[in-house]
């Protein structure tokens, strides 16, 4: 059985949609474990970017802070896809494990875009804005 066009593009929308999402996930989970090598492999191998409140890295090596007890989540994804690019929106929460308690540290934004390429998504830019300036502090949010 043969599939019409528009089940095909669902189909691909809806396996493109759950890809990007795996990612995420993959990219939070690298970043909250302090694995930078496995966070640094969902961006794609050449060219890519990371931006934390305006400042723009292309050594992603020397912009992950990921690890020492911090847990970052993402949230209310919005996912559009064309062809082999795609752009996410999503929202960031990160908490941190200070003196035995985990508490929220910070919300904020990603604008991401994405590319298809070697047979799966990548982020080729990260633009992450926070709403509220974080600190390592445990008496400053």
């Amino acid at each position: 059985m043969s599939l019409t066009y528009q089940q095909e593009q669902l189909l691909h929308a809806a396996t493109g949609r759950a890809a990007i999402l795996d990612l995420t996930a993959r990219h939070n989970r690298a970043y909250s474990d302090g694995d930078r090598e496995r966070w640094i492999a969902t961006f794609r191998h050449a060219g890519a970017s990371y931006t934390r409140d305006g400042d723009r890295f292309t050594d992603l090596r020397a912009a992950f802070d990921g690890g020492d007890g911090q847990r970052l989540v993402t949230v209310d994804h919005e996912i559009r896809i064309d062809g082999v690019n795609a752009t996410q929106r999503c929202v960031v929460v990160l908490f941190a494990a200070m003196y035995g308690d985990t508490t929220l540290r910070a919300t904020g934004t990603y604008r991401d875009t994405l590319i298809y390429e070697r047979g799966g998504w990548y982020f080729t830019s990260r633009v992450l804005e926070w709403d509220s300036v974080p600190s390592r502090h445990p008496l400053v949010m």
